[in-house]
């Protein structure tokens, strides 16, 4: 549980910590043009704004809330994109493209899992709240169709409606 908290609270500091991690990463630990600074430029305002989107996801569920703590599958994938990101910070020959594209799969896992867990959550505190609605309106209102009378001995009035031509003037 302290690490599924640990990672609750590392969500939205990560937002801001992980994308300074790559600046600082190409200033120390990098050879080469500025083309590349260029692009950590662009990189880094995507990195923030996706990191703050998964955060938002997982911070929408109500059990995330409660017990300050994400699931299991959130901070497993949590640990996988924050190493693929602080791995692609040391810009190593020949896997800052992988470190690339294995950060972009952990995200997009993220996300759908994230989403995944927020819609199954969600639709079951629904039928949940649909159920205890049910049971308060009672047995009787729950198995009788809204067609039948609520008594069948009461007095029914059957009006009848006729119509009859008119001749057009």
């Amino acid at each position: 549980m302290i690490i599924r908290k640990a990672f609750y609270w590392w969500f939205f500091p990560s937002a801001v910590v992980l994308p300074v991690w790559l600046l600082i990463g190409w200033a120390a630990f990098h050879q080469g043009s500025g083309w590349t600074f260029l692009g950590l430029l662009v990189l880094c305002p995507i990195l923030f704004v996706a990191l703050l989107a998964i955060g938002g996801i997982v911070m929408a569920r109500k059990s995330v809330r409660d017990a300050r703590a994400v699931s299991w599958y959130d901070t497993g994938l949590l640990v996988g994109w924050s190493a693929s990101i602080i791995a692609f910070g040391f810009f190593p020959p020949g896997l800052t493209g992988w470190l690339a594209v294995l950060g972009v799969l952990f995200f997009l896992a993220l996300f759908w899992v994230g989403l995944w867990e927020l819609v199954t959550e969600t639709r079951d505190r629904v039928q949940v709240s649909y159920a205890a609605y049910q049971r308060a309106a009672g047995p009787e209102q729950v198995d009788r169709p809204q067609s039948m009378p609520a008594d069948d001995d009461a007095d029914v009035i059957i009006i009848e409606e006729r119509r009859e031509d008119r001749p057009s003037s």
